[in-house]
């Protein structure tokens, strides 16, 4: 096994930086990894970024500050990728078999066990994304791709006359997004986390955006 790999999987407490990986040689996943679960473990273990760095990253990961460059082009882009790392991945399929059956498939998907270095973590980059432009800025580019997904599910829906032909869709989107990552993201709203909140959640919303669901609506 190469050096890097090597170190970088013996996180979380690698002391030697490893060696640097040929010039164009394909970057491991593992590297990536790991780089990212020092910066989580960093983050949660000083409750700020502000004395986390770029040095203490690489050298609780095992990895010299070199193969973090090469992966992100700072150190505020990369804080934003580990933050991003912490949310659950978007599903690679759809079930496309109605408006309803793929938002409750999108939603199960956002539900993610945070445990305490997690939670830390969250609570102290929420301030910090509201606060400063650059993490800001880093953070909205990695994030545009989640809610350029589930605008795609809504347009292809609407084409279908599955939502009211008026359908504001970046409204939508942060209709959907935003009260799930609340609940299951930022650990508000404890006593909603159930079985079925996601189908419930999805219920209720389509019920407010004109969806197949209005016509069980009590007059």
């Amino acid at each position: 096994m190469r050096p890097e790999l090597r170190d970088a999987t013996a996180h979380p407490r690698a002391t030697a930086p490893a060696a640097v990986p040929a010039k164009g040689r394909p970057r491991s996943e593992a590297v990536s990894h790991s780089i990212l679960e020092a910066a989580l473990d960093l983050i949660a273990e000083h409750g700020t970024v502000a004395d986390v760095s770029v040095e203490g990253i690489a050298e609780l990961s095992g990895v010299s500050k070199a193969t973090i460059y090469r992966r992100w082009s700072s150190k505020e882009e990369l804080i934003a990728a580990a933050f991003e790392s912490i949310k659950a991945p978007l599903p690679e399929t759809m079930p496309r078999t109605s408006l309803r059956d793929d938002l409750v498939h999108l939603g199960n998907t956002m539900r993610r066990t945070h445990g305490p270095r997690d939670t830390k973590v969250v609570k102290c980059m929420m301030s910090l994304v509201q606060d400063d432009p650059e993490y800001q800025r880093h953070h909205e580019r990695l994030v545009e791709r989640r809610r350029r997904f589930v605008r795609d599910t809504f347009a292809h829906w609407a084409d279908r006359g599955e939502v009211a032909p008026d359908l504001d869709l970046d409204l939508a989107v942060a209709m959907f997004i935003s009260p799930l990552l609340t609940i299951f993201v930022y650990g508000h709203y404890a006593h909603l986390q159930a079985e079925d909140t996601v189908e419930r959640f999805v219920d209720n919303l389509l019920r407010g955006l004109g969806g197949p669901l209005c016509e069980t609506r009590n007059p």
